[in-house]
């Protein structure tokens, strides 16, 4: 599991596997290359699917929680 993540990352994902990014500025964005991701933020009450293709901007200062609910393939900018 990484705790930090820097602008512009590539992170590939197995399935189950998880991802707690303790610096993500609002206003970043994840994209789901491959697979489902299920994230959710801090003071965020909706949690978001994403599937390939789809994406979601980060809305709330605070930590953001990636799950990989089949491997994946995630974009960080």
């Amino acid at each position: 599991m990484k705790s930090n993540v820097q602008p512009l990352t590539k992170i590939c994902m197995q399935r189950h596997d998880y991802r707690r990014m303790n610096m993500v500025k609002p206003g970043s964005t994840l994209f789901c290359d491959t697979g489902i991701l299920w994230v959710t933020q801090t003071g965020d009450r909706q949690d978001y699917v994403l599937y390939p293709g789809q994406a979601m901007t980060v809305s709330k200062r605070g930590k953001v929680l990636v799950e990989a609910m089949r491997d994946a393939d995630l974009r960080l900018a």
